[in-house]
């Protein structure tokens, strides 16, 4: 008498279910995780020009000048420290800071993140100090 051998693995139908399941699945997935992580940029970004701006309105008040600010307005760097000690700024990796006006007068500062979307994009937010 013949026994039958029974088969073991997938049919090609159950393994191409499985693919158009987990293409499905991406399709979705990637650009969600795409929006989070220039949500996140963006939030350092704004994050950081509120900081600034905290930090030139409380020198403004005291009458200094911080270190690493231009009068006038002008870009602060990536990876630079507005003013110095305890009360510096530092700007993170990525990030650009500008800033417009003087201390005297006020001004604004806005910041973007080289990996987010555009500097011009409305997500950003400007602060005044």
């Amino acid at each position: 008498m013949k026994q039958h051998q029974k088969n073991k693995g997938f049919t090609l139908v159950e393994v191409i279910v499985v693919a158009v399941i987990v293409a499905i699945l991406a399709a979705v997935a990637i650009p969600l995780y795409t929006g989070y992580v220039n949500d996140s940029r963006v939030s350092l970004a704004n994050s950081t020009a509120g900081s600034v701006a905290s930090f030139l309105a409380a020198e403004r008040n005291t009458g200094g000048t911080p270190t690493g600010y231009t009068s006038g307005g002008g870009t602060i760097a990536a990876g630079a420290t507005v003013g110095s000690g305890t009360k510096a700024v530092t700007i993170p990796a990525k990030v650009t800071v500008v800033t417009t006006g003087t201390m005297a007068a006020g001004g604004t500062v806005k910041a973007s993140h080289s990996d987010g979307p555009a500097s011009t994009d409305a997500a950003y937010v400007s602060y005044s100090y």
